[in-house]
């Protein structure tokens, strides 16, 4: 809403940076930010030095510590023309929901920040906002049957904002790396909702882990090789591109007494291999794009160790120049819970296309906007 041409953005949820570097790559200026994990505000405000940062619980801003902030940074709410963020919603995961009664689940404190994240949305009163989230919350329901989107969405248009949303692929937009995220988009102008179309559509088209890990130095910020203990290289050395534990021959996979006999010194029974699945001594592929970036280690496509968190970064599409603050675990859940910077760039051309001419659109009535049947939108 800012009366120049430059594009002004505010963040919250922003963990250690990659929606807003990649916003902010597209050509908005972040002028506030907001998170509460201390370890990646550290890393946010190491790395956006012009960003007014707001750090502590959403909940405990409000408009007068939204516009004191803007104030510091030398603009105002008017001058927000998008809010981006990616508010957590933790208990509505995969592995929350195998573990835990749903009902249990929709009491998680986390499942409500998005309410809050639109109470701040509210104050600023941008033209458009984004909001990201894990693709599994495309599934999740409520004890009563409810979709979780749905209730997204709903929360956005009480707040006078049409919202729709799409699941995004990383690697096709230019991301070494296969995620799945899910975004909603929301206005409150008389526009049409459009996400960005597919860089890298085909498979033949999508960038790969062993191009992102070249011409790697030492010399790098976080270049942190981990302390491999021999047991452990020889079985990563007899892992294939591609492959993981299954993979390793028999007599390097882990085995465990699957019997109930107390005395297992004596016991007639012999030990049985141990399942493994998901990401456990798994070896990037060179040619192919990686999994998903998590805590997990990766092995390197090429080398017999794991690969550091530069190269996860690599992954991520940060620059080399961004630096991650903190110990170990605390720098791989910020790489693990970060939005590529590359897919945000993307996201951030496309809000982009909508200025300035939407600064001049009518606001629309949302009771009046035929929504898109959520249910029948797919990852396409």
């Amino acid at each position: 809403m800012s009366e120049t041409d430059d594009l002004v953005a505010a963040g919250f949820f922003v963990g250690c940076g990659g929606l807003d570097l990649g916003i902010e790559k597209a050509g908005f200026e972040v002028v506030i930010a907001n998170d509460y994990w201390e370890p990646a505000s550290e890393t946010y405000q190491h790395n956006f030095e012009d960003s007014e940062f707001i750090e502590g619980d959403i909940r405990d801003i409000g408009r007068k510590e939204l516009e004191d902030a803007l104030e510091k940074a030398g603009y105002s709410k008017d001058d927000i023309d998008v809010v981006v963020g990616g508010p957590p919603c933790q208990g509505f995961s995969r592995l929350n929901n195998e573990n835990i009664e749903l009902d249990e689940m929709e009491k998680d404190d986390r499942n409500t920040l998005f309410q809050e994240f639109l109470r701040v949305v509210d104050i600023l009163r941008p033209d458009m906002v984004l909001m990201e989230n894990v693709r599994d919350l495309i599934n999740r329901q409520t004890s009563e049957g409810e979709y979780i989107k749905d209730l997204i969405v709903e929360e956005f248009n009480k707040h006078d904002y049409k919202c729709e949303y799409k699941v995004l692929e990383a690697q096709n937009y230019g991301v070494p790396q296969k995620r799945k995220r899910i975004f909603f988009i929301g206005t409150d102008k008389d526009v049409k909702i459009k996400f960005p179309k597919p860089s890298h559509p085909n498979e033949a088209d999508w960038e790969t882990a062993g191009a992102a890990l070249e011409n790697i130095t030492d010399d790098l910020p976080n270049m942190r090789y981990a302390n491999t203990q021999e047991k452990t290289l020889e079985k990563i050395r007899h892992v294939p591109p591609g492959g993981y534990y299954d993979d390793l021959p028999d007599r390097l996979k882990t085995k465990k007494y699957k019997c109930d006999c107390e005395d297992k010194e004596n016991c007639p029974h012999e030990k049985q291999i141990v399942k493994r699945y998901g990401t456990y001594l798994r070896r990037l592929h060179p040619d192919e794009p990686s999994l998903t970036v998590s805590n997990n280690p990766f092995i390197h496509p090429e080398e017999d160790r794991y690969i550091t968190p530069r190269e996860k970064a690599r992954l991520q599409t940060f620059p080399d120049s961004f630096e991650f603050t903190g110990n170990k675990g605390e720098v791989n859940q910020q790489l693990g819970n970060a939005v590529p910077v590359e897919l945000g760039r993307k996201l951030g051309e496309k809000l982009k296309s909508y200025f300035p001419g939407i600064r001049d659109k009518d606001k629309i009535s949302v009771g009046t906007v035929e929504q898109k049947n959520l249910a029948d939108i797919h990852q396409d």
